[in-house]
């Protein structure tokens, strides 16, 4: 998992790097065609427009669909190569219509593909390789986020399944202990009652 994870970030990084270089040298007219700005017609405008309000959260939806697509716990070597197209996929994909952009820029100086580029720099935030994200594909959801006490009363619960009543855990069933033992102090605290003996509770003979 940790050579994934550093092939996926070597990728991610290279790509933000390569691509702000060009649109840096861009800016500042560094690179020689079209400096004077070409008439790019509003169709392609348009059209660059919508592909880009498509592209991006498609591609971040489609990442996250993948993983939830992916049964808990599932083996190493599985979840890292699920993981590892998942990631190429979201970042070639937005690294494609960033480039776009970028590209039309450096043809038109049109400041739509410029805003354009820069919040697509940022959708690059959310697009960074995580290894704890990967790790809990090879975990079951029931130890996702459990503390060490947790974890270890999960795995008494699992190796003594008899120890629970039902479907109580072993809290419900020491809460219901302490309930019935205090049900059972109540009834020893209720007096006994007394019985006076008055001339008329006395049975005569005969009667």
């Amino acid at each position: 998992m940790e050579k994934t994870i550093r092939l996926l970030k070597g990728h991610y990084y290279g790509n933000i790097i390569l691509l702000a270089t060009i649109f840096l040298l861009t800016i500042f007219s560094l690179i020689p065609f079209f400096t004077n700005g070409e008439v790019i017609s509003v169709t392609t405008e348009r059209y660059a427009i919508m592909i880009s309000i498509i592209a991006i959260p498609a591609s971040l939806k489609f990442f996250a669909h993948q993983l939830k697509k992916i049964p808990r716990p599932t083996e190493t070597k599985t979840a890292t190569e699920k993981y590892k197209n998942a990631s190429f996929l979201r970042l070639y994909t937005i690294s494609a219509v960033t480039l776009m952009h970028i590209i039309l820029f450096t043809i038109s100086r049109n400041m739509n593909f410029f805003w354009f580029t820069v919040v697509l720099f940022i959708v690059f935030l959310f697009c960074k390789p995580s290894y704890e994200e990967l790790e809990n594909l090879t975990e079951t959801p029931g130890k996702q986020g459990l503390t060490g006490e947790e974890e270890q009363e999960l795995q008494e619960e699992q190796l003594y399944p008899n120890q629970s009543y039902g479907d109580h855990s072993r809290t419900d069933d020491r809460k219901a202990g302490e309930m019935q033992e205090k049900r059972f102090e109540n009834i020893e605290d209720i007096p006994e009652p007394t019985h006076n003996k008055y001339p008329e509770n006395e049975q005569v003979t005969g009667k």
